[in-house]
């Protein structure tokens, strides 16, 4: 048995955790201008814009550090309207991949993983660019 070889997976046992949290750290700095490119596919439900109206889903303007189901005129579920979330980037990005796991009987119909973390951190970086 080489020593070396023990010593080098080690090696890589030991950095491996560190690895990955630098791509978590950058998945979480998302890219806004594909989180732009990706928030065509969110339109169909939601706005973006300041004073838009709503759709489907509420309007997300300002959605970072708003309460949730505070959004005028819109219906929201019982389950937003009670879950006493005020949104911050690391709770959007949760509920973007994992809405009912998230805010258990809301009501956006997105499947769990449909959005991966990196392009969940891409949207949570547009949306900051809409406040």
């Amino acid at each position: 048995m080489n020593n070396s070889v023990y010593a080098a997976e080690a090696h890589g046992a030991l950095f491996a955790p560190i690895a990955e949290g630098v791509q978590i750290a950058q998945a979480a700095a998302g890219n806004p201008t594909a989180g732009a490119t990706g928030f065509v596919r969110c339109r169909v439900c939601h706005t973006v814009e300041k004073g838009e109206p709503n759709r489907v889903g509420p309007n997300l303007f300002s959605v970072i550090g708003r309460k949730a189901g505070a959004v005028a005129g819109f219906a929201y579920s019982d389950a937003m309207k009670n879950s006493n979330i005020t949104w911050n980037e690391e709770l959007v990005v949760k509920y973007i991949q994992d809405p009912a796991g998230t805010v258990p009987g809301n009501k956006m119909n997105l499947a769990k993983g449909a959005v991966n973390p990196a392009g969940a951190a891409d949207l949570v970086a547009f949306l900051k660019t809409k406040m």
